[in-house]
């Protein structure tokens, strides 16, 4: 699969591909369908009570991995292309035990000042997220100075329409969002679980 590479110092073990457009295009139809927008605005949506908005103010909607209807079938199918890539690009990132999206995936939007605020690692906090190996993210829109802060790469990415990053789940690579107060944020981001820890850990 030809994907256009977002160039990035490989010392980073950060990677990065564009999807088509016309998948992001396709995820934000479905973002803004009324069935979605419905939940939006129910109440039922948003951050967890656990979660205080100085951490993280969102909107999440979770995807079940094993859900393969539009947008969702063709967005998998190009993000396997983009695990690939960064596989080919850091073999030693499959030199371990075998691993998958085991668990929901979100799409998440961000109000205007919203965003993950606070540095943070995927893999950190609890034992519950021990799982993770592989962290990916997609841009969903070309929103200026609201990219991802990668703390000891000393590197902010931008955030471009369809560029999806592939990075590993631990300390090393600590981040948090660039809050933007002038625009509103979609991304869609979930993790690649080892298959055999995250089964002893349900």
């Amino acid at each position: 699969m030809q994907l256009n590479k977002f160039e990035l110092d490989k010392n980073t073990l950060i990677g990065g591909w564009f999807m088509p457009e016309s998948i992001i295009d396709d995820i934000q139809e479905h973002w803004n369908s009324p069935e979605v927008q419905q939940y939006k605005f129910s109440g039922l949506s948003g951050n967890t009570p656990e979660v205080d908005a100085a951490l993280k103010e969102s909107i999440d909607l979770s995807i079940n991995p094993n859900n393969f209807d539009k947008p969702w079938d063709t967005y998998r199918k190009y993000l396997q292309g983009c695990l690939d890539n960064y596989l080919k690009l850091f073999p030693g990132s499959d030199l371990v035990e075998p691993f998958n999206i085991r668990e929901k995936y979100c799409l998440q939007w961000y109000p205007k000042s919203g965003g993950f605020k606070k540095w943070h690692a995927e893999s950190l906090g609890n034992i519950g997220n021990s799982h993770r190996h592989l962290v990916f993210m997609t841009y969903c829109g070309d929103v200026p100075n609201a990219g991802t802060h990668f703390k000891y790469q000393n590197i902010t990415v931008p955030c471009k329409k369809g560029l999806t990053l592939i990075w590993p789940s631990a300390w090393t690579h600590t981040h948090k969002g660039q809050i933007s107060n002038d625009h509103e944020k979609m991304i869609v981001t979930g993790w690649y679980s080892f298959n055999e820890i995250y089964d002893k850990l349900q």
